[in-house]
């Protein structure tokens, strides 16, 4: 774990108010690098020894279940209840973000006691009509510079928690550098129609589903589009300095995104 966490989510906690929270985190590691853990199977290419040996002492966001590999180095943990398992916190230090989409997650978040020091409601993903959700969303419209944390609270759809949120939760942060571990997107050759509407499982690093309250499926246009941005979304990092980089033997991201090892 960062050794600025600890002051700065106390500090957070002062206020009641999301975006006075928000506030505090504005460029809180401001030319850091940043190592952003999420749950493909690639992660699992290093060892969690090895892998917590490497980032003790860094910048770590973790997505969803990624929080069990790292626990105690997790700064910030950002996930939904989509695909959600319980987790038990190492430390009550780490600052966790939730994603809401449904009216109702807020209550269950709080009704059930849910470690919660951010929640950022997402816009754009009950559109009924699948072709347009997809096309209005970040990546369909290139428009992730619309949705910085500077802008607005609200999450524009992805489609992805990565596009969502986490990104611009590192950017917001301040970072030089973004690295990230596990982005494998989706093979798309896991569809076997490979139509707009087909929907599969996608692999992850870990094996037990049985625990999660509400599995979500990959869509084959969605993950398309996802994978068509990447160039786009690495330039647009680039022409706001910075730079990154992913640590993946399998990644669906643009070939013009360097690949480096841990």
């Amino acid at each position: 774990m960062h050794k600025n966490t600890y002051s700065i989510k106390n500090k957070m906690l002062q206020y009641e108010d999301i975006t006075d929270r928000l506030k505090v985190l504005k460029d809180a590691f401001k030319g850091e690098t940043c190592y952003i853990a999420t749950v493909g199977p690639s992660i699992k290419n290093y060892s969690e020894d090895y892998l917590r040996d490497k980032l003790k002492d860094k910048l770590v966001i973790t997505v969803k279940q990624a929080y069990n590999i790292f626990k105690e180095l997790s700064d910030f943990q950002v996930l939904s209840l989509a695909n959600f398992a319980p987790y038990k916190y190492y430390s009550d230090d780490t600052i966790v973000v939730w994603e809401v989409f449904e009216q109702y997650h807020p209550q269950l978040i709080l009704d059930n006691d849910l470690k919660c020091e951010l929640m950022l409601p997402v816009v754009g993903n009950h559109e009924p009509d699948i072709k347009k959700r997809q096309e209005n969303s970040q990546a369909g419209l290139l428009s992730f510079d619309d949705w910085t944390l500077d802008k607005t609270i609200h999450r524009m759809y992805g489609p992805t928690i990565m596009y969502e949120s986490v990104f611009h939760l590192a950017i917001y942060l301040g970072v030089k550098e973004i690295v990230t571990l596990g982005w494998d997107i989706c093979d798309l050759d896991i569809f076997k129609k490979k139509d707009p509407y087909e929907d599969v499982f996608n692999d992850h690093f870990y094996d037990n589903h049985n625990d999660l309250s509400v599995k979500i499926p990959a869509n084959y246009r969605e993950m398309q589009i996802v994978i068509e941005s990447t160039k786009y979304f690495y330039n647009w990092l680039k022409g706001k300095n910075i730079d990154l980089k992913i640590i993946s033997d399998r990644s669906a991201a643009h070939e013009s995104i360097p690949r480096i090892e841990l």
